[in-house]
């Protein structure tokens, strides 16, 4: 028999039963769906942890010291040096070669007013290098430069958050705010990054840390550091030499712990990026196994189907059939089951997950993954048809004309 005239057999058998081959496909529809809108879960948590990391950057690190004994003494925050962190900030730039950038920091909660409201903001005090580390960039007007810092610039620029509370729908730059009585020129507006974790990256006012330590933070003193590697050196490189140029600075004995701590960035990115992968594996793991149920419930089925078409088997093997038109006929019915609850599947997973993105939730639909699923369903249909469509075509013609 040719391929047309096993196919059309194929689909003459599958038509007779309609409530046992819908039901037969119903296990490879909900595996072929499960594949689809659970890779689109993990997809989007993936995509969401790659955008946090792009908005937050892998390759820096804070140092701080957050009460940290320093010589069997525990060091409060009004005994720290009021420039302590940007000493060592111009220290670590001048001795750490695998550093391309490091400030002190100093962010507090203030009152903020401006012409039209007034809003309670978080506001930073660093250097201008502090926007490429964070990767800061603006939408309108422009970044703080290091003549800002050096001419002691009354200057900010301000987040997007922080500009609709106190501006709404007007534009920020060129105007003024008030910060602790002192009147300080919006010159940017910071470009969208959305929530890191917990916290509003759009609520923040940036200033030049000289003007900001002088004018707004008075006797608050910073207690952070941060600091970038450079672009293609491991950040754990530049960590070890910080570390190293500050035991020093703190005259630390060899034997003695650290009395500050660093936080690496690029440790944070590798764990949220190793938790993604972990959870993608989890769901496909998951979608699989509703793949491989819904092929043995095929072979299930292909199984009773041999068993009432015995008859059926010997009597096209007296007329003339061999082993292998018995084998591809079975075969086929099987891989039709599979192919077409695929398909039906694939439209149930994409049509699943659109439905759950309007209820809220994140999914990214991936057309690669629905081939795959589809790819996979055909194979699930060879690979659980295979074996009845072998014991078929073993069958004695004699003795299946016998069967009753």
């Amino acid at each position: 028999m040719n391929l047309f005239a096993l196919i059309a057999e194929a689909v003459s058998s599958l038509g007779k039963n309609k409530v046992r081959t819908g039901l037969s496909m119903l296990g490879i529809v909900i595996g072929v769906g499960a594949v689809i809108t659970l890779v689109a879960m993990g997809q989007a948590t993936k995509s969401r942890v790659e955008e946090e990391i792009a908005k937050l950057g892998d390759d820096w690190m804070f140092i701080g010291y957050w009460g940290m004994p320093r010589s069997g003494v525990r060091k409060g925050e009004q005994e720290r040096k009021p420039l302590q962190t940007k000493i060592e900030a111009d220290g670590i730039i001048q001795q750490c070669t695998a550093v391309r950038a490091a400030t002190p920091r100093n962010r507090m909660t203030m009152q903020v007013r401006s012409s039209y409201s007034n809003y309670a903001s978080q506001v930073v005090g660093a250097y201008p290098c502090y926007q490429d580390i964070r990767r800061w960039t603006v939408d309108a007007g422009r970044l703080l430069d290091q003549g800002d810092e050096e001419n002691n610039r009354p200057v900010c620029v301000i987040g997007q958050t922080t500009a609709r509370e106190l501006f709404g729908s007007v534009n920020p730059v060129g105007e003024y705010i008030t910060v602790k009585n002192s009147r300080f020129k919006i010159v940017g507006l910071l470009s969208f990054k959305g929530r890191g974790g917990w916290r509003d990256l759009d609520d923040i006012i940036l200033f030049p840390y000289m003007v900001f330590q002088r004018k707004i933070a008075g006797t608050e003193v910073s207690g952070t550091i941060l600091a970038a590697a450079h672009h293609g050196i491991n950040a754990k490189i530049a960590e070890e030499q910080i570390r190293g140029f500050l035991r020093q600075m703190h005259n630390l004995r060899e034997d003695d712990a650290d009395d500050f701590r660093i936080h690496s960035q690029s440790e944070s990115a590798r764990t949220k990026t190793a938790a993604s992968q972990e959870f993608q594996f989890l769901l496909r793991m998951i979608a699989s196994i509703s793949l491989v149920v819904g092929g043995i419930g095929i072979m299930n089925i292909m199984l009773v189907s041999v068993t009432e078409r015995t008859r059926e088997i010997g009597l096209r093997m007296a007329i003339g059939a061999d082993g292998v038109d018995i084998l591809s006929q079975f075969l086929i019915e099987a891989v039709m089951l599979c192919t077409l609850g695929g398909v039906i599947g694939m439209f149930v997973g994409w049509g699943f997950s659109h439905l759950m993105t309007q209820q809220g939730y994140e999914t990214q639909i991936s057309y690669w993954i629905a081939a795959i699923a589809l790819g996979c369903a055909f194979i699930t249909g060879i690979l659980s048809g295979f074996y009845p469509a072998w014991q078929a075509s073993r069958l004695d013609p004699i003795e299946a004309l016998r069967y009753e």
